[in-house]
């Protein structure tokens, strides 16, 4: 559970760096959750974290022989 609770915050702080530096939004990140639903933080912080798992498997399967 506490995996699934990081990604949730982690996907929150993505979203919101997003808002912030990309779209130029300025949402505070204590109104992110009347802005979004909790899944779209859970996918954003799990989509992160396996990119991030999947180029350290191909790092250390195909580069570091």
């Amino acid at each position: 559970m506490s995996s699934l609770i990081t990604a949730k915050r982690f996907g929150k702080v993505l979203i919101w760096v997003w808002n912030r530096y990309i779209k130029k939004a300025a949402i505070p990140f204590e109104e992110l959750d009347f802005h979004y639903l909790d899944w779209a933080f859970i996918i954003t912080g799990c989509i992160f974290f396996g990119v991030v798992a999947g180029v350290t498997l191909l790092y250390f399967a195909f580069i570091k022989q």
